[in-house]
C-alpha cells in the first residue's frame, strides 16, 4: 500500500494541474471575489446606529379613581419618561379619539373605571391603547412599555404584602431610540466575518470537494485501463492498491487545503479564527469525506458513463447554492448543499466562538461506509 502511496503521489505532485487549479485558482478568487464583493459584507459590519424617533404625543383618559389609574398617569408624565412621552391629560374619551383622528395625537391611551378595583379583586382589566396605522410601532413600544411597567408594579406589590409600603417608582430608558441596521444576516454574531475571510472559507470547501474528482479519476481511468493494468500485476492486494490511492488523494487535498489557508492568512490577511486546530479538523475531515465519495461515484461510474459530467456540473451548483461564489440565503435549499455541512461549522466558530463538530463526525462515519462498499464492489473475484 505504501510504495502505491509513494508511487501516485510523485506522479500526481509533479502534475502543474494540482498547482495551478486547486491552489492558485482559488486563492486568485478568494482576492476577485472578496474585493468584489466587499460592499456586501460592509452593510453588515457596521455597528447600529441610533436613530431617534420624536416622542411620542399622547392623549390619557383616566377614569378610574383609584390608585393604579393615577400610578400609570404619574408613570406616564414623570420627568424620567418626559423624553418618551408629551402627555396631554382628557376626561371623555369622545373628545380623545377626534384628536387622535385628527392627526393632533399620535396615540390615545385610555384607563377604565375599573381598573383599580378589578386588580383588587382579582380580575382581569385592561389599558386599551388606541392609535393610527402609520404609527403602530410607536403605539407598540408604548404596550410594551406599560406592560413592564404592570409587571413591576404586580412584583412590588407582591412584595410589599404584610410589610411596609413600597414607593412605586420605574425609570426606564428612552425606549424610541432604536437601533438600525442593515445587516445582511440579522441572527449573526456582533462578530462579522470579513469578505476576504468569508471567500477564505468557501474556497477552501470548493477545492476539497474537487478532490473527489482524485479518486474518480482513479477507478475510471487508472483503475480500469493501462496504468491499471501495471497496478494489477504488481504483487499488492486490490484492498492495498485501492487504499493507497485512497490515502494519497486525501493526503493531496490536506496539502492543497493548508497551502490555501497559510497562503490566505499570509498574503491577504484572512481570518479563519484563533483556534488553527479547528480548521485543521475540517480539512481532514472534507478531505476524507470527499475522497471516499470520489471512491463510490468512481465506482457506480464504471457503469453509468454520465456521471462523471454530472458531477463536474453538480460541484459548481452546489457550491453556488452553499454561497460560496455570492452570499446568498438560499434558506432551508442550503441544507442541500455538501458544501454548507463544512462551511458552517467554521462560520459559527469564526463569528461566534461556537465549536459544533457533530455534523463532520456523521461525514466520517459515511466516508468510512463509502469505503468499505467501494472496496468490496472492487475486489470480488469476477470484478476487475
Amino acid at each position: 500500500m505504501w510504495n502505491i502511496f509513494l508511487t501516485s503521489m510523485k506522479r500526481k505532485m509533479k502534475n502543474p494541474i494540482i498547482f495551478v487549479n486547486y491552489i492558485l485558482l482559488p486563492l486568485l478568487l478568494i482576492v476577485i471575489l472578496g474585493n468584489a464583493l466587499s460592499s456586501v459584507f460592509q452593510s453588515g459590519e457596521k455597528d447600529a446606529v441610533p436613530v431617534s424617533m420624536t416622542k411620542v404625543r399622547t392623549v390619557v383618559v383616566n377614569e378610574d379613581t383609584g390608585k393604579i389609574g393615577k400610578d400609570i398617569v404619574a408613570f406616564l408624565t414623570n420627568e424620567e419618561n418626559a423624553g418618551m412621552f408629551e402627555v396631554t391629560l382628557q376626561t371623555d374619551s369622545s373628545t380623545a379619539k377626534k384628536l387622535l383622528e385628527n392627526g393632533e395625537y399620535d396615540q390615545y391611551i385610555y384607563l377604565p373605571k375599573d381598573l383599580t378595583s378589578g386588580f383588587t379583586d382579582k380580575k382581569e382589566s385592561y389599558v386599551t391603547i388606541y392609535g393610527e396605522d402609520s404609527n403602530i410601532e410607536k403605539v407598540g413600544i408604548t404596550g410594551l412599555t406599560l406592560s413592564a411597567f404592570g409587571d413591576g408594579y404586580l412584583a412590588m406589590d407582591v412584595s410589599s404584602a404584610n410589610n411596609k409600603a413600597v414607593s412605586y417608582t420605574h425609570v426606564y430608558n428612552n425606549l424610541l431610540k432604536v437601533g438600525k441596521t442593515n445587516s445582511v444576516e440579522t441572527t449573526e454574531s456582533s462578530n462579522p466575518v470579513s469578505a476576504l475571510s468569508y471567500y477564505g472559507v468557501t474556497m477552501l470547501i470548493l477545492i476539497l470537494l474537487y478532490g473527489l474528482a482524485n479518486t474518480m479519476n482513479f477507478i475510471q481511468e487508472e483503475y480500469s485501463e493501462a496504468l491499471g493494468d501495471r497496478y494489477l500485476i504488481s504483487p499488492v492486494s486490490k484492498t492495498s492498491l485501492i487504499m493507497g490511492q485512497l490515502l494519497t488523494g486525501c493526503t493531496i487535498s490536506i496539502i492543497q487545503g493548508l497551502v490555501i489557508v497559510l497562503c490566505a492568512k499570509l498574503f491577504f490577511d484572512v481570518s479563519y479564527g484563533e483556534n488553527i486546530l479547528i480548521v485543521l479538523f475540517v480539512i481532514v475531515a472534507g478531505a476524507i469525506f470527499f475522497n471516499a465519495l470520489g471512491l463510490i461515484l468512481g465506482v457506480i461510474g464504471r457503469r453509468f458513463k454520465q456521471l462523471d459530467g454530472i458531477v463536474t456540473l453538480l460541484i459548481p451548483i452546489m457550491t453556488f447554492i452553499g454561497g460560496g461564489f455570492i452570499k446568498l440565503d438560499f434558506g432551508a435549499l442550503s441544507n442541500l448543499s455538501i458544501n454548507e455541512v463544512f462551511q458552517r461549522p467554521l462560520f459559527n466558530y469564526m463569528q461566534q466562538g461556537v465549536i459544533d463538530l457533530m455534523p463532520l463526525y456523521s461525514t466520517l462515519v459515511l466516508a468510512l461506509g463509502f469505503v468499505l462498499i467501494s472496496i468490496f464492489a472492487l475486489t470480488r473475484k469476477e470484478i476487475r
